[in-house]
């Protein structure tokens, strides 16, 4: 199963929940189960992704609501998604 750390953002995949992080040494850290719905947060400021369409043209994408940094457009939510849980 898949875990998102809340001390440093990481995903680790391990059998059971993660009570304390080998990077930062952390103890009794929030831990979010990882799915392929879970929306990480801003890669930049730890913000909240918002999802931001154009209709009329099909495209779709992520948006923090505090820093604006943003994922690129895609075809589909899925696609949009993926896009915003993959970036640096």
């Amino acid at each position: 199963m898949k875990y998102l750390l809340g001390c440093c953002g990481r995903i680790v995949e391990t059998d059971n929940m993660p009570v304390w992080c080998i990077r930062c040494g952390e103890h009794r850290i929030k831990v979010t189960e990882f799915t392929e719905d879970t929306m990480l947060p801003c890669p930049f400021c730890g913000g909240h992704p918002q999802a931001e369409a154009m209709n009329t043209i099909g495209l779709y994408w992520y948006e923090c609501d505090d820093c604006g940094g943003a994922s690129g457009s895609a075809d589909d939510w899925v696609e949009a998604r993926k896009k915003w849980n993959e970036r640096k």
